[in-house]
Order: C-alpha cells, then sequence, then structure tokens
C-alpha cells in the first residue's frame, strides 16, 4: 500500500491555493489553481493518478507543482488535479474501491471520482490538458492527441521525448490511427467515457494523453511528462508569440 498522506503533505508544503474538490471512498481529492499574470492567459489543464496502478503521473504533477513556474505563469494558468483515484493510488489497483475503471465512466453521473472531476471542471474552456497515464505492457513511450484543428503536434512531442527514452515499438491496441510513431489520434469511436475524449468534446480543443512503460524507472517516467508537457507548452507559446 502506498501513502496518500506523503502525496497530501508534499501538496500542503507547496506556497499555492489547495481546494478540496470532494472525498471518493474516504480519501479527498484536490486540485491546484495556479493563477497566470497574463490578462487572457491560456488555461491548460493537468491530470494525474486516473489509474491508481499509475504512480509517476502523480509524482510528474507534485514535480511540476514545485519547481518554479513563474516564466510559464506569463502566458498560461493552470488547473491541476494530481490524483484522481487516490483509493486506487494506495492500494495499487486501476480501478477504484467498487471495480470501477474511471476512465470509462465520464458517460455517467454514478462513479464518484468522475462526478468530482466533471464538477470542478464546470464549463471552463483549455487550450491545452494533458493526462499522465503509465502502460505495463509498454517497453518505450508513446502518446495519444486529439485537437479540433487536426494541427498536430504530436510528432515534435516524440522527438523531444527520445532525449528521456525509446518510443514504444508495438501499437497499443485501442483502435486509434497513428500520426507518426509512437503518435496515436484520439478515436471518435471512444466516445466520451473516457476523461481526454471527454474533454475534447466538452471543454478543450486539444488534448493529450502521456503514456510511459512502467518498467522503467519512477524518475524517468515522470521525466518523460514533465518533457512532453514542457515541450507541448514551448511549442503553444512559440506559435502565439
Amino acid at each position: 500500500m502506498r501513502n496518500y498522506t506523503e502525496v497530501t503533505e508534499r501538496l500542503k508544503n507547496l506556497d499555492v491555493p489547495i481546494e478540496r474538490l470532494g472525498t471518493a471512498h474516504n480519501y479527498p481529492i484536490y486540485q491546484i489553481h495556479l493563477a497566470s499574470s497574463a490578462h487572457t492567459p491560456q488555461r491548460v489543464l493537468i491530470t494525474g493518478g486516473m489509474h491508481g496502478d499509475e504512480p509517476a503521473g502523480v509524482e510528474a504533477v507534485l514535480q511540476f507543482l514545485e519547481r518554479d513556474n513563474t516564466s510559464r505563469l506569463n502566458k498560461f494558468s493552470f488547473l491541476i488535479i494530481p490524483c484522481i483515484n487516490p483509493y486506487g493510488y494506495v492500494h495499487n489497483t486501476r480501478e477504484t474501491r467498487d471495480g470501477i475503471d474511471i476512465n470509462r465512466a465520464f458517460e455517467t453521473e454514478d462513479v464518484a471520482e468522475a462526478a468530482i472531476v466533471k464538477k470542478a471542471l464546470g464549463k471552463t474552456q483549455f487550450s491545452l490538458t494533458i493526462d499522465f497515464h503509465e502502460d505495463y505492457d509498454a517497453t518505450g513511450f508513446y502518446l495519444y492527441e486529439g485537437k479540433q484543428n487536426e494541427k498536430y503536434i504530436g510528432p515534435k512531442l516524440a522527438v523531444a521525448a527520445k532525449a528521456i527514452g525509446s518510443i514504444d515499438p508495438d501499437d497499443p491496441g485501442e483502435d486509434a490511427p497513428d500520426l507518426a510513431e509512437g503518435v496515436y489520434k484520439v478515436a471518435n469511436s471512444w466516445g466520451t467515457q473516457g476523461l481526454a475524449p471527454y474533454l475534447l468534446h466538452f471543454h478543450s480543443e486539444h488534448v493529450i494523453i502521456s503514456e510511459t512503460p512502467t518498467v522503467w524507472e519512477l524518475e524517468q517516467r515522470a521525466a518523460l511528462h514533465l518533457t512532453i508537457l514542457d515541450t507541448a507548452l514551448k511549442i503553444i507559446s512559440e506559435s502565439d508569440a
């Protein structure tokens, strides 16, 4: 069992406002909002811990919050949910206590964790959302991308990520069309049951799912996630310059 208290303590040690969104199976779910100094910032949503047996996403979010993001706040504001599935995180299980995969539950209203996230989002619209995941069967990284204008940046993200580790050579098998080596399109056939397609449909013009192989060390997995995020923010900043 992992210690969720260690996550909450790291959050409380930050010099940022923390909001308790709700409680699922006796565990609190938090969000952090980093306000921008820009008059009309681009809003970014970062999420981790959707699947409790994928701890690198939680670690990546915590490392992002623990570093100096002042320069990024000149352009972006961030809404961050570090751990969507704290019960699963503690018990090292993909699902909730009720055996439900939250990432297949966003079309329903009766899964506590998904309901909490949906309520937190309200009617907010984002320029970019990124959801951190892991794959137990993979030997390298890959990512999914959805973009309303179909001007994809995934191939550039994959090139940058190669500095951290190799691309997985196998197709993940999610009926997702490939955009480039290691880059797959969020498929229309997914509907809106998963967080990323739900966000693309209702809340965001651009979504990314970053997938790291569990066989890598935790620090390497977290570094991969942050490289994908940092590169995406850099590309967006430069495209608007």
